[in-house]
């Protein structure tokens, strides 16, 4: 019997032993597969790069709109006959999006030989007056550049909101989202071209257009207030009053008044002249 159960110690070492060989050879051979691959990879790497069949003859860019194509190039600092697989996309990306305009930039590759910028640009919306200065605002409330002689822009200027804001307030964010469909709908022509957006965390929203409109708004539902002043302009026009300045209060629905304004001139929060009921 203790032969016996000697016997059996001897077998299970010799299962673990030979179970802890196997795995070390099996462990072994992975990590020498691995290094093999590495090496195998970074030669393949570096053979690549020094081929002259990769070097970049074409730099093409795309989406540039108040930027030239010249100026991207100068920015990216791509070096003429650069390997297009050793271009490093990070660098060129935080480059190019140094100039205000750039919103985001893509680098592709195309195979054997071509490089690709393709450029999102930040679309201004609105100016922001400021104290040394007008500021461009793009639709999402970015303020991302000063205003500079070469810029040559047709937008309306915000009041009330300056640089330092957060502009994150429902009342703001809604002013941009009215503005964005003002602008990018037809339905809206009989506005005229809105010259100035007047944002107070008292009355609201007011607008004032090229036509001669001034129109109150409030704090909410924007554009159901808009499509009722449809009826209204088409009331004014039946009486006779509609050319001239008028100022139009919809900020209480349930009593809207409007105010005329022979004389051309800013129309203030308080605006002076005949007054109507609707």
């Amino acid at each position: 019997m203790k032969k016996s159960g000697l016997k059996a110690k001897k077998n299970r070492l010799r299962r673990r032993v030979s179970g802890m060989s196997r795995d070390f050879f099996t462990a072994l051979g992975l990590l020498v597969t691995v290094a093999f691959l590495t090496i195998f990879l970074v030669y393949t790497y570096n053979f690549l790069i020094s081929r002259s069949y990769f070097k970049i003859k074409e730099i093409s860019v795309r989406g540039v709109k108040e930027l030239t194509e010249k100026d991207i190039l100068e920015l990216a600092d791509i070096k003429p006959a650069q390997n297009l697989l050793a271009i490093n996309t990070d660098a060129v990306v935080r480059r190019v999006t140094l100039n205000q305009w750039v919103k985001n930039v893509y680098v592709g590759r195309e195979l054997p030989n071509k490089l690709v910028l393709e450029v999102e640009e930040r679309n201004p919306l609105a100016l922001v007056k400021q104290s040394n200065g007008f500021y461009l605002m793009d639709g999402e409330g970015f303020v991302f550049k000063r205003l500079g002689k070469s810029d040559e822009v047709d937008l309306p200027i915000f009041i009330g909101v300056t640089v330092k804001d957060k502009t994150e307030s429902p009342l703001f964010l809604n002013t941009l989202k009215l503005l964005h469909t003002i602008t990018g709908s037809g339905k809206y022509a009989y506005l005229g071209t809105i010259s100035e957006i007047h944002i107070d965390d008292v009355f609201g929203l007011s607008l004032i257009s090229d036509t001669g409109l001034y129109l109150k708004l409030g704090k909410e539902d924007f554009e159901r207030k808009l499509g009722q002043l449809t009826m209204i302009m088409a009331d004014l026009e039946k009486r006779g009053m509609k050319n001239g300045y008028l100022c139009i209060d919809l900020s209480d629905e349930s009593k809207v008044t409007v105010q005329r304004k022979n004389a051309p001139g800013h129309m203030e929060q308080n605006v002076n002249g005949q007054q109507y009921l609707i």
